[in-house]
């Protein structure tokens, strides 16, 4: 299995774990409440799969192309 396919699939199974906790913490019991930790838990699956499939290199691309456009616009 390649690296990329790897990823891919550990961002699925990151993001099923993900909602499935979240909606597990709604349905036992107290109904409607979720705990602080599945949130936390939920959040950190969100993260680790965005980073997975390289949403953080793309931010990081964006904000480095802002401060490129900002300092042409500080020289002119």
């Amino acid at each position: 299995m390649s690296n990329t396919r790897f990823r891919q699939c550990a961002a699925a199974f990151l993001l099923l774990a993900g909602v499935g906790m979240a909606v597990a913490g709604f349905v036992v019991e107290p109904t409607g409440s979720i705990s602080e930790s599945v949130l936390m838990f939920t959040a950190q699956a969100f993260i680790c799969a965005g980073s997975f499939v390289g949403i953080d290199v793309l931010l990081n691309e964006k904000v480095k192309g802002l401060f490129r456009k900002i300092k042409k616009a500080e020289d002119s």
